[in-house]
């Protein structure tokens, strides 16, 4: 039970749940003639409390004649199970009601809430009778659209307009008459549904006047199915006539040339442009037909991927075609030839008296291998450019190779100079008289009879060589070579 006072004469009372309605008849002075007259009933809900109560809402009601009604006028009747509440005036009957969701979603919208009001309206889509979430996503659209965000409006169009494509299709519209293509082109669909393809082909279009960049994003991302492939590539063409070395024009129309499988086409630009999708492209689509008058191209941009690729696809591009192709490059002859050569010791024969020049000229470090390992090198002719060019190890390899070992010895010791080495040269050889000639050499050089000191006493008598020494020769370290020559005999015995 509850006890408060009210400030107004009380029409009628009604209850809503915990709280009381109340119709209230009030008395007003008016400002002009300073007398009191009626003023318009009100609604009010209050919550009763102990010893006052708590004016939770209150709404003045408009109702005709409501200047010349008094107090008794007025009366206040109640629905129970409907929650519907009716003011009776002698003119008038208001009735008045719990408020839905359709009243929140109109109160949202006439705030500009579009945003509440849609998650208003998505989450009872049940109960409302009124509105349509379409409508009120429209209509947010358009407002964010007015208000410039144009990028939000774009990304909004995804969730409202759904598989709509005729909607999608008009609000594309909208943003051209305002210039703001560009900003619904990243929410456009491309899968389920698919608009029409001129859409595509006109926020294409607009990109291409103004920003190559994204419109190279653009032909990245959408499929090449969604617009007509020929009229962008004309309009490519058409633009590269006024700027005919850019980049990225270039590698947009070698993309769609590649969706139109122009793949010749595209594989040229790539390899203008030395792109490094190039070896891909190649081996996806099998272009090597394409490639046969581009070999120099290929390996100017990468030599180590283009020799794989053509080693790897031998049988569709032969060996002789290559070199042939490689005629007027013969740096890039040889680096073919090098990589054919370590993979194969014997498909690549025929071209190995060419490789000595070729090795010889680019890649000195590889030649002795070459010589060693090759089976069908001429060594008259390898001997011949080796000598020309003064390669004295190479030199060396060929004379004891082709038998003549004296030669060859007598080029370690009067050009290389290095006795570790003469005396290597002799042991592998093996020959007596190799090492007479060794000792007949070094028989007036003091740090090479030291060499030959330490090492000759397992191959050779030391006593011809100590016998042979001059009277009075200084020879550096004697003594310890003399105690290893002592070292070895007993070993030996």
């Amino acid at each position: 039970v509850f006890q408060f006072d009210t400030e107004f004469y009380v029409s009628g009372l009604a209850p809503l749940c915990d709280q009381l309605v109340i119709l209230s008849y009030v008395k007003e002075i008016s400002e002009k003639t300073e007398v009191e007259c009626c003023a318009r009933p009100r609604l009010d809900i209050v919550q009763p409390l102990p010893e006052s109560c708590e004016e939770i809402s209150s709404d003045a009601l408009t109702v005709r004649g409501f200047q010349e009604n008094e107090c008794r006028d007025y009366h206040l009747e109640y629905s129970e199970g409907e929650s519907l509440f009716y003011i009776i005036s002698p003119r008038d009957v208001v009735v008045a009601k719990e408020r839905d969701q359709d009243d929140h979603i109109d109160w949202l919208l006439e705030k500009k809430k579009y945003e509440e009001a849609l998650m208003a309206a998505e989450i009872s889509q049940k109960t409302i009778k009124k509105h349509k979430i379409l409508d009120i996503g429209l209509a947010y659209i358009n407002h964010l659209m007015e208000k410039g965000e144009y990028d939000l409006a774009a990304r909004k169009c995804q969730k409202i307009l759904g598989k709509n494509t005729e909607l999608w299709e008009f609000e594309v519209y909208k943003f051209k008459e305002i210039g703001q293509l560009k900003a619904i082109s990243r929410y456009l669909p491309r899968r389920d549904p698919v608009l029409k393809p001129l859409i595509y082909e006109m926020v294409l279009h607009e990109f291409l006047e103004s920003d190559y960049e994204g419109f190279a994003t653009l032909i990245k991302e959408w499929p090449g199915d969604l617009y007509n492939n020929t009229i962008i590539v004309q309009a490519v063409v058409d633009h590269l006539k006024k700027d005919p070395q850019n980049r990225t024009l270039l590698r947009t129309l070698a993309e769609l040339y590649t969706y139109d499988q122009r793949y010749g086409r595209a594989l040229e630009i790539y390899l203008t442009l030395r792109h490094k999708d190039v070896f891909q492209l190649i081996h996806k689509h099998n272009l090597f037909s394409s490639i046969r008058d581009k070999i120099v191209l290929l390996m100017d941009f990468d030599s180590e991927k283009a020799v794989d690729m053509l080693l790897d696809n031998e049988d569709k591009i032969s060996i002789d075609r290559v070199v042939e192709e490689l005629e007027n490059r013969p740096e890039l002859q040889h680096v073919y030839l090098h990589k054919l050569f370590k993979r194969d010791h014997h498909k690549g024969q025929r071209y190995h008296e060419k490789q000595i020049s070729l090795y010889a000229e680019y890649d000195r470090p590889n030649l002795l291998p070459f010589l060693r390992d090759s089976t069908h090198c001429p060594l008259e002719k390898a001997l011949e450019i080796c000598q020309q060019r003064n390669f004295v190890e190479e030199t060396v390899y060929l004379l004891s190779r082709m038998g003549n070992s004296r030669s060859a010895l007598k080029m370690i010791m009067e050009e290389l100079q290095d006795v570790d080495k003469a005396i290597e040269f002799a042991k592998e050889q093996d020959d007596g008289e190799l090492w007479e000639d060794l000792i007949l050499y070094s028989i007036d050089k003091p740090p090479f009879i030291t060499g030959l000191l330490n090492n000759i006493g397992t191959h050779v008598d030391p006593i011809l060589l100590i016998h042979r020494i001059k009277e009075g020769m200084e020879i550096p370290n004697l003594r310890d070579s003399l105690v290893k020559i002592l070292q070895d005999y007993n070993l030996q015995v």
